[in-house]
């Protein structure tokens, strides 16, 4: 009996031993079916991705004319239509307004073109679109200076002037005001390495910077900052002194006999209206400075979307987009757009730069004026503050003559996040 019971236990342990080596077996086999098909997943679940990523990028970076097909020009209305202080109308004056449009330079991304310094970039998709924005503001002006308001381009230009100011907005390191130059000192004044998205006030920081550097010396840059325009500093900036320090007899001449020119002002007065999104009440104020003979218009945008906007109908603004990427060339008619866009002005980043072009000290003395009665005293929540003098509290925040730019940290998104090797200060240099 003792026998049978130890055979009975005996057989049970076999039995217990062969069921759990069982289980063991069939949890490793499951474990690693489920490994393979997890490992199955996720290949394909990677796969599709980046085929997803890929595809994004593509669309974004696909080179495509500045067109809107969705959308007309302009809305069919009896409003009008304000751009770059002059006033249109959206269903008698459209060739006029096409022609404005399309008469002003246009930078947009571009590709192939040579490398900026050592960081290896030769295309500046996804990250200098606030930099070719100021490059059209800036060309604009010179335009305007050297070839009048009224001046209309067609695809037949070959006017000498023409060409010598589109030539310093050529994607080459030798452009005075190419986006080599421009990401460089952006690099050098700011420690923003090369590729990194600008925002309005840098970017206009920085062409102050480039145009003491241009031989020609031809324009005046002033940026006006913590939502204050200074008159006496303005006009200090621009107020060059032209006389020959020595008269006749070889000595000094008196104050009472110097003579003083003015240099041509592109003015920027850096704005922030609002904390992550316009503020409402700005916008009459913001309405008006496209109404003001002055204006260059505002290097602004969308969230990580920059735009140079040249006017407004209704509630809407309306822009010029660099986001086309085209190939590196010389200036020719991928200069200027055919089309601008549209977009509402509540849809605006706070964080923007209104642009004003004084070619004489009375045009500027009538921007202030009008400044004054249109702006300020016009409204209960003025966009900036004017004064004479810059009064004692603010002396701690006097700008130098070479003041370094203070980068925005508003929409600074829009580029992507590469390895590189940048060029080194020393190495920066106007050619």
């Amino acid at each position: 009996m003792s026998s049978y019971s130890e055979y009975v236990m005996s057989a049970s342990s076999s039995m217990m031993n062969s069921v759990r080596d069982a289980a063991t077996s069939a949890t490793s086999s499951a474990a690693t079916a489920a490994g393979q098909v997890a490992s199955s997943v996720s290949g394909v679940c990677h796969g599709v991705a980046s085929s997803a990523q890929q595809k994004l990028l593509s669309y974004k970076y696909e080179d495509r004319q500045l067109s809107y097909e969705d959308k007309p020009d302009y809305p069919e209305t009896d409003s009008p239509v304000w751009m770059l202080g002059q006033q249109y109308s959206a269903r008698y004056d459209l060739p006029e307004l096409r022609e404005l449009v399309t008469s002003r330079p246009w930078l947009s991304y571009r590709k192939e073109f040579p490398a900026i310094g050592e960081s290896g970039l030769t295309s500046d998709q996804g990250w200098g679109c606030m930099l070719r924005c100021g490059q059209m503001v800036l060309a604009g002006a010179l335009l305007d200076i050297k070839m009048g308001r009224e001046w209309r381009w067609n695809k037949d230009s070959k006017e000498e002037e023409y060409l010598q100011v589109m030539e310093k907005f050529m994607d080459i390191k030798s452009a005075q005001y190419s986006i080599h130059q421009i990401s460089l000192m952006g690099e050098s004044l700011d420690k923003k390495p090369v590729g990194t998205w600008f925002g309005p006030n840098t970017v206009a920081q920085v062409l102050r910077k480039l145009c003491k550097f241009d031989p020609s010396d031809d324009i005046a840059v002033h940026v006006a900052m913590d939502n204050t325009l200074v008159i006496s500093e303005v006009k200090q900036a621009c107020i060059v002194d032209t006389t020959d320090d020595n008269d006749e007899e070889g000595g000094k001449k008196d104050e009472s006999e110097k003579t003083y020119n003015w240099k041509p002002l592109l003015l920027f007065i850096s704005l922030r209206l609002g904390l992550h999104e316009m503020n409402p009440v700005y916008i009459p104020g913001l309405k008006t400075c496209f109404t003001l003979p002055s204006t260059l218009g505002v290097i602004g945008g969308s969230p990580n979307h920059a735009l140079y906007l040249l006017g407004y109908v209704e509630d809407e603004v309306i822009f010029l987009d660099p986001h086309t990427t085209q190939a590196a060339t010389a200036p020719d008619q991928t200069y200027h757009a055919v089309k601008p866009g549209r977009i509402s002005i509540s849809q605006l980043d706070p964080s923007l730069s209104l642009c004003f072009l004084c070619r004489t000290e009375e045009e500027f003395d009538n921007l202030c004026i009008c400044v004054q009665e249109q702006l300020i005293e016009a409204s209960r929540t003025p966009l900036f503050e004017m004064m004479l003098e810059r009064p004692p509290h603010m002396y701690g925040q006097l700008p130098s003559g070479d003041s370094t730019g203070q980068p925005d940290e508003n929409t600074g998104d829009d580029y992507e996040q590469l390895h590189r090797k940048y060029d080194s200060e020393d190495e920066f240099e106007i050619l």
